[in-house]
């Protein structure tokens, strides 16, 4: 059912994103003109005036926060990749939705503390306002998260990215961030928060955006490991003997900790430079290369500081290749 003081500008699945991919992302904070927008089931326009966030299940003091109290509670920023895990019909189809910005809010684990988390909550659910179809399911966007994640400090009810109030069509004017989890865990139109004892049981978080593992299926939530070749791009012009940088952007819910490169479609590899990141920020990588004339196919992979690598291929996270051509 439809609170009032909002109405959907736009009904069904949505993709927008820079029309040059990731060869657009030059840029260590990535303006939202090139930040990709996807929704499920369209976008929602809310009246700031009319929001209200409600938090209940297990907790000891069930609340209702108005715009105004989150504007008044204690806030921070905090930067990091903002990923989509691409379509849930699709799992295992590299799309490479990505940018990396900053974002401020109020910390999760603040509200759910004004709240009185129960110590026997073990997830907490949260609910997106919007409403429509998605695959032929037709109910509430609802994620979880564990416990111990919905109380980590990066954890945010967002109300800004990169320095401007978030418009509607960013989930405005209160979103979740998960910082270093896909995208899809950070919820949109964000209206009611349950502290629970068990996973949420909606489709999106049993029917769609679970894994297939030998032990069973796992959810999509940590971001393993990736990398992207930002340039050179298909289109640029590279000549024989001239030094050409190649450079990108690697991320993951932990640290990247080396990345290679190949010139050669993979046959030979090249150790990268990588690199700092904050926060979760995404890391740059580059290394230079001298070409020799004709078409290359250039590969980047990366490895994170537990020793985890991106698959070659057949994942949301396989390798990136970029084909390029060399004139005399």
């Amino acid at each position: 059912m439809a609170r009032t003081g909002m109405h959907m500008t736009k009904k069904g699945f949505s993709f927008q994103g820079p029309a040059d991919g990731v060869h657009a992302l030059k840029s260590w904070i990535t303006p939202e003109d090139d930040l990709f927008l996807v929704t499920h089931m369209g976008f929602l326009e809310i009246d700031p005036e009319h929001w209200h966030l409600d938090v209940d299940g297990l907790v000891g003091n069930p609340t209702r926060l108005h715009l105004s109290d989150l504007q008044a509670m204690p806030q921070r920023e905090y930067m990091s990749f903002h990923e989509c895990a691409g379509s849930p019909l699709a799992p295992t189809v590299a799309k490479r939705r990505i940018g990396n910005v900053v974002w401020k809010g109020v910390p999760l684990s603040l509200v759910l503390e004004r709240a009185k988390i129960s110590t026997d909550a073990s997830y907490v659910w949260t609910s997106g306002l919007e409403w429509g179809e998605y695959a032929e399911i037709e109910e509430a966007y609802q994620k979880d998260l564990p416990i111990e994640k919905a109380l980590a400090e990066e954890v945010l009810l967002a109300l800004e990215i990169n320095g401007r109030p978030l418009t509607p069509e960013r989930g405005g004017p209160v979103r979740l961030v998960v910082p270093g989890w896909y995208g899809t865990n950070s919820v949109k139109w964000v209206g009611s928060i349950t502290a629970a004892n068990r996973r949420a049981s909606g489709a999106y978080t049993t029917r769609f955006y679970n894994d297939p593992t030998a032990s069973g299926t796992k959810p999509v939530w940590d971001v393993t490991p990736e990398s992207v070749i930002v340039s050179p791009s298909p289109n640029d012009l590279l000549s024989a003997d001239m030094p050409t940088k190649i450079w990108g952007w690697a991320w993951g819910d932990c640290q990247i900790s080396s990345v290679e490169v190949s010139v050669d479609g993979g046959g030979s590899w090249r150790t990268a430079s990588v690199g700092p990141r904050e926060g979760r920020s995404w890391q740059r990588f580059e290394l230079t290369w001298s070409p020799e004339p004709g078409p290359h196919v250039l590969l980047c992979r990366c490895k994170n500081e537990l020793g985890e690598e991106q698959p070659v291929s057949d994942a949301r996270n396989a390798v990136h290749s970029v084909q390029v051509q060399v004139d005399f």
